[in-house]
């Protein structure tokens, strides 16, 4: 038996590069070739996060919206071929390499190694996270994995990682470094939508940015008190007021690039300033933060200006990463993640894609540009009722 993968591989074709995609058979492992901590799970379903764009598409243009010059051809059994064309100079040590893609995705366990605890999961519907989830299957440890509850469906329990554990990541990190409120910017993404509701049960004080009168309606409407829209000709007064407020010294921006991390450090020291607080020759000694976690506005350079009000050097910029330092995913937070996956974790899917699909260009446009509440699905198997949670559907 054979299971289908997406593969990508850097190829040269007169004396051109390209990324090739297709699909593959892959041999199925035997349960009795697994490790005892291994297990096979079945992927059903698997999210086209905006971390998946870079991996899937690079070093072609495709991860920027650009794929004039694809081509599309089909192999022996009738399955799709793309090329996308790479412009410029590429490293040869790429060239014939395959890529695993897809970072997290959710199915049934079907094998497992002789572990007690992988045996427990067989038959069981599972979330991992590591890579390789556009395909039919995949091995993983069996301790990596989030074990969802029966009632839940293989598409609620599709995107259990990246956005979930991000944002709970933020709110750790938030307190491990002794801040009381976040910033937040492109918020009315699904993972902000998340960290919304995490900061509204957890009683954070959260400070939305965001780039439309459609995101600031769509973030109030489930309670957010903050929501800042930087098109209104009141953006700054208004982002001042709220930092005010909410006295909010750690910012988490998907963007970037731009100036608007600037501004936000800048209001920030402004805040602070106007509160009294300990000085020192430079401006105030409260401390803030800017971390970058997200690349939205890629190919903008990000527009520092230290010595335009932001505050002397009472401030630090950083990159953020789920999993990492303070972020680190627990067996609690999965656990949360699990009872919670239906309401404050939930994610919402406007496209359902086979791997097929996946592979057409037209359709690469259109996940490709991320676009908020605009979230694809790979369904490798296809797609089912069974898969779906009509609450889950947009």
């Amino acid at each position: 038996m054979s299971y289908l993968t997406l593969k990508k591989t850097i190829i040269e074709k007169n004396g051109s590069g390209f990324v090739q995609f297709n699909l593959v058979d892959t041999p199925a492992i035997p349960e009795s070739s697994l490790q005892p901590d291994q297990i096979v799970i079945k992927i059903l379903s698997a999210p086209i996060n905006p971390s998946d764009i870079g991996p899937l598409f690079s070093p072609s243009h495709g991860g920027i919206g650009k794929f004039d010059g694809a081509e599309v051809s089909v192999d022996s059994n009738g399955r799709p071929i793309t090329m996308l064309p790479i412009p410029g100079s590429y490293s040869s040590s790429l060239v014939g390499r395959a890529i695993r893609v897809g970072n997290e995705g959710a199915g049934r366990v079907i094998a497992a190694g002789k572990s007690h605890f992988a045996q427990s999961l067989k038959g069981k519907l599972v979330a991992y996270v590591g890579g390789g989830s556009y395909a039919q299957c995949v091995v993983v440890k069996a301790g990596s994995v989030l074990v969802h509850h029966d009632s839940t469906t293989p598409e609620e329990a599709a995107s259990s990682f990246v956005n979930p554990f991000t944002a709970l990541g933020m709110v750790k990190t938030m307190h491990a470094e002794k801040h009381t409120g976040i910033v937040h910017t492109a918020a009315a993404s699904q993972l902000g939508q998340m960290l919304v509701k995490i900061c509204l049960k957890d009683n954070i004080p959260l400070v939305n940015i965001v780039r439309s009168e459609h995101s600031v309606v769509l973030l109030k409407s489930i309670g957010a008190k903050h929501v800042l829209n930087t098109s209104a000709k009141t953006f700054q007064q208004d982002l001042l007021h709220a930092l005010k407020e909410s006295n909010a010294t750690i910012a988490f921006d998907a963007l970037g690039g731009g100036d608007l991390g600037f501004k936000i450090l800048k209001g920030m020291e402004k805040a602070a300033s106007s509160k009294g607080g300990p000085r020192n020759n430079y401006g105030s000694s409260t401390f803030k933060k800017l971390y970058i976690y997200g690349g939205l506005n890629a190919g903008q350079p990000l527009l520092l200006r230290p010595h335009a009000g932001m505050g002397g050097f009472s401030w630090g910029v950083q990159g953020f990463l789920m999993g990492v330092g303070a972020a680190t995913i627990t067996e609690s937070d999965k656990k949360r993640v699990a009872q919670n996956i239906k309401t404050t974790f939930a994610t919402k899917y406007a496209h359902m894609l086979t791997l097929e699909s996946m592979l057409n260009p037209k359709r690469m446009k259109e996940y490709q540009t991320q676009k908020s509440n605009s979230k694809a699905l790979v369904c490798p198997f296809g797609v089912t009722e069974a898969l779906i949670s009509p609450a889950s559907r947009l």
